[in-house]
């Protein structure tokens, strides 16, 4: 049965050699199947018919090999179908029937492995649509101040007409804490009643059993 290497990915993408004896695949001009990936090692792997299909041997490459995403250990039996990644470059074994079925196995997708020099290019202002426009609503960042509802206006030994500014803001909580202070005792006279009266009781309620 014939078998064909079909590069499918990578820059030499649609590359192809008839595999009907062994070949090294690489960047050395030397090889069988000469790959022009800088990821590629200059013999990187060798691929040899075996049966009805292959097997793929690593020649120590600096990047490894890899079966059907699975890196070689050794060396890889390959089928029909199966996929050898070396580098940034994907083999497919395809047999004689595959072939007529389908002339290519190169897939139409971008090409990722090469960024060309525009591709990150800044985009001008007037390419962007208003934010109004797109009927976007984007909340505002600078609002106006406002006082604290829990600041009390006018507050009790405060100066009313004190301009605004740190002396202000430390009358302000000045005020505060003093109100603050006040509820505290006036919490603290209430307990103490309190605790009074439950002691007279108390002993209303002990001399009175007697």
């Amino acid at each position: 049965m014939k078998l064909l290497l079909e590069v499918v990915e990578g820059k030499d993408a649609g590359k192809r050699a008839l595999l009907d004896q062994g070949l090294d695949v690489g960047r050395d001009p030397s090889v069988g199947l000469l790959l022009g990936d800088g990821e590629v090692s200059r013999h990187h792997a060798r691929i040899e018919p075996r049966g009805d299909g292959a097997l793929v041997r690593d020649l120590d490459s600096t990047n490894g090999s890899y079966v059907n995403d699975q890196p070689v250990a050794g060396s890889q039996l390959l089928r029909p179908g199966d996929r050898v990644r070396m580098g940034l470059t994907v083999l497919e074994l395809r047999s004689e029937g595959q072939v007529a079925r389908q002339p290519s196995a190169v897939g139409v997708a971008p090409q990722i492995t090469q960024l060309e020099a525009d591709v990150l290019r800044p985009v001008a202002a007037e390419e962007l649509a208003p934010v109004e426009a797109a009927g976007v609503n984007v909340p505002g960042f600078m609002v106006e101040e406002s006082e604290p509802a829990f600041v009390p206006r006018g507050p009790v030994g405060g100066d009313a007409d004190a301009p605004s500014g740190r002396g202000a803001a430390s009358d302000d909580y000045g005020a505060v804490a003093r109100l603050i202070d006040t509820r505290v005792k006036r919490q603290t006279q209430v307990a103490a009643f309190a605790v009074l009266a439950i002691a007279g009781l108390a002993l209303l309620i002990f001399f009175g059993a007697r």
